[in-house]
């Protein structure tokens, strides 16, 4: 009986708010969008395992720019290139905004880089897009760092003897390696047994977000208290992940020197003491230890994700992998490592980078933004912090700015000289003022793990390559990889 009470009062209240938006001059010049239910809105008429594919076709009937509501609120999509661009890019500050979902603010995530808007997020953005490009950890530069890394990688596939293996675990160390140089200033043992826990334990925390439950929990927070056990779990992830990073803080404290930052977290810990008379400064432990974590998961899963991907599309298409091989024995050769300078001189492998990162199409829907202040946009009135979902699915795969869209294509990235040519359209890290601030570092690790592993191995399937499956394990928000196994043979 609680329970149903409690449904027909969300009934109730989704049908007053419904009203009053409706009542209201600015949402009643909302973008057109397919009329919604009380209390779940237009669930019933999106594929809940990939809304993506669904608001792609909604598009034929409202537009590229529509309202629906997901549960009681409502929510603008954007499809397209044409009008992602214009509203991040052309409409840059109205958009800026990063919708906090309330899963996130009852687990304590509204802090750090990714979730933050206004001050702090300005003040935290500029300032790590200022650490990550200037510092060139300790005596090295991150280039350096990389390299070495790759080769405790290729080490950890010799070992293999070309037997059968699943590479996530091995290479989810060796790319969380990388942003451990930077934020903590070292690198662990892929044995160590604190840092296989705490990738477990990141992997597990994800994929319980990715599930519906985690949009439940946002459409409904108060299904957190009616179906407490998966946000127990999450919250206890959340814990138990912040326990790892204040330990590390204190450790960075212990051994501070002022004016020799060894990391990141040196490089914060620094700035709070510079601003510790300052009432309005965002630079705190909350603020240090969710930046931390915004770092580390944006620096793990989607790399190794995207390498995982990549050398499963390269063994269904091994005439790929072949031609790639070439440019690099060609480039580079056999007696030296690749470094980024090598780049320039090779546009197929370039091309083909691209290509997967286009193909895979991570985060279909983006992260979501919101309105700053109340905006016109096409004759639209959007309300301020209403939330905006800008596509990039509809970008990466615009029949109109791409050849063949759905199919694996390096070309897409090759004039017809056969060199190297971008394509506006490219944008998997986002675009505009919210554009991932780990862009630069992410395109270094994909080039420079992708090549020196092809360098040293040829990956080849243990099935027939026409049975390989290209589709995800989940699509919903982030896409996952199903575990697959193959086998790296020396070259």
């Amino acid at each position: 009986m609680e329970l149903f009470g409690t449904l027909v009062l969300a009934a109730i209240v989704f049908c007053l708010l419904f009203l009053l938006f409706r009542g209201d001059s600015r949402y009643a010049r909302m973008p057109p969008g397919p009329t919604p239910v009380p209390l779940i809105g237009n669930l019933l008429q999106l594929n809940q395992w990939a809304f993506h594919e669904s608001f792609m076709k909604l598009k034929e009937t409202y537009g590229p720019v529509m309202t629906v509501y997901l549960g009681p609120k409502p929510l603008v999509v954007l499809v397209g290139f044409d009008a992602v661009h214009e509203a991040l890019v052309e409409q840059a500050d109205a958009f800026a905004g990063r919708a906090v979902p309330p899963l996130f603010k009852q687990l304590k995530l509204d802090f750090g880089l990714g979730q933050s808007n206004g001050e702090r997020w300005k003040q935290l953005r500029r300032f790590s897009l200022s650490t990550l490009r200037d510092f060139g950890m300790g005596r090295r530069n991150v280039e350096e760092w990389i390299q070495e890394e790759v080769k405790h990688l290729t080490e950890e596939f010799r070992k293999t003897e070309g037997a059968p293996f699943d590479p996530t675990i091995t290479l989810s160390r060796a790319v969380s390696n990388v942003i451990c140089s930077i934020v903590f200033g070292q690198r662990f043992d892929y044995q160590d047994k604190n840092f296989v826990d705490l990738l477990s334990l990141l992997e597990a925390h994800l994929r319980l977000l990715s599930k519906p439950i985690g949009m439940l929990y946002n459409m409904f927070p108060v299904l957190t208290k009616l179906i407490p056990g998966p946000f127990n779990k999450m919250l206890m992830n959340v814990n138990e992940l912040t326990t790892f990073t204040s330990a590390m803080i204190d450790k960075h404290k212990a051994t501070l020197v002022s004016d020799s930052p060894r990391d990141y977290i040196d490089s914060f810990l620094i700035k709070m003491k510079q601003e510790s008379n300052n009432p309005d400064t965002e630079f705190n432990y909350d603020n240090l230890n969710m930046t931390i974590l915004d770092l580390f998961i944006a620096g793990t899963e989607t790399t190794s994700t995207t390498l995982r991907y990549g050398w499963l599309i390269l063994m269904k298409y091994p005439h790929i992998q072949e031609n790639v091989q070439k440019e690099i024995d060609m480039v580079i050769g056999q007696e030296r490592a690749p470094a980024m300078e090598d780049r320039r001189k090779m546009p197929y492998t370039d091309a083909v980078l691209h290509e997967i990162q286009r193909f895979i199409d991570l985060q279909p829907l983006n992260v979501f933004h919101k309105t700053t202040r109340d905006t016109i946009f096409r004759g639209y009135t959007i309300p301020e912090n209403t939330v905006v979902i800008p596509m990039l699915h509809s970008v990466l795969f615009e029949k109109t700015k791409w050849a063949t869209p759905d199919t694996f294509n390096p070309s897409h990235f090759l004039d017809e000289n056969g060199c190297f040519r971008m394509n506006p359209s490219f944008m998997p890290f986002s675009t505009g003022k919210r554009i991932c601030a780990g862009e630069g570092l992410a395109k270094m690790e994909l080039f420079l793990f992708f090549t020196t592993l092809l360098q040293n191995f040829s990956f080849c399937p243990t099935e027939d390559p026409d049975s390989i499956s290209l589709s995800p394990d989940s699509k919903l928000v982030f896409k996952t990889l199903r575990p697959y196994k193959f086998k790296a043979i020396p070259r």
